[in-house]
């Protein structure tokens, strides 16, 4: 989990999730936007896991490989994932590689 600082208000996250760019992948989209600091969150619908607890354990998963490559660029700003069904049926070793691809995708090294 990011800190409270690097996480995004209700009210950000509908400003940034209109007018970011789209990255789509096979199992994630990213809505990226240059930004004065780096904030992030990742959205789980019930699409993907009924069971919240389900949803929690990936949403977690996503975050932490997250935490890692943006640790690693030194661009800011705003990183939105969100999930599509068939990502409930990735590996973490998957959701890594996936993610790190999408960041590529935008043009910040990671």
């Amino acid at each position: 989990m990011f800190s409270k600082k690097e996480r995004l208000s209700k009210g950000k996250f509908d400003r940034f999730f209109r007018i970011g760019k789209r990255y789509h992948s096979d199992n994630f989209t990213l809505i990226y936007l240059p930004f004065s600091s780096t904030k992030s969150a990742v959205v789980v619908g019930k699409k993907v896991f009924k069971k919240a607890v389900d949803r929690n354990l990936l949403r977690r998963r996503i975050y932490s490989v997250l935490r890692e490559v943006l640790a690693k660029q030194v661009e800011t700003g705003v990183y939105l994932i969100l999930t599509k069904p068939t990502a409930a049926a990735l590996d973490f070793a998957s959701i890594k590689a996936e993610i790190e691809g999408l960041v590529k995708s935008i043009g910040i090294k990671s």
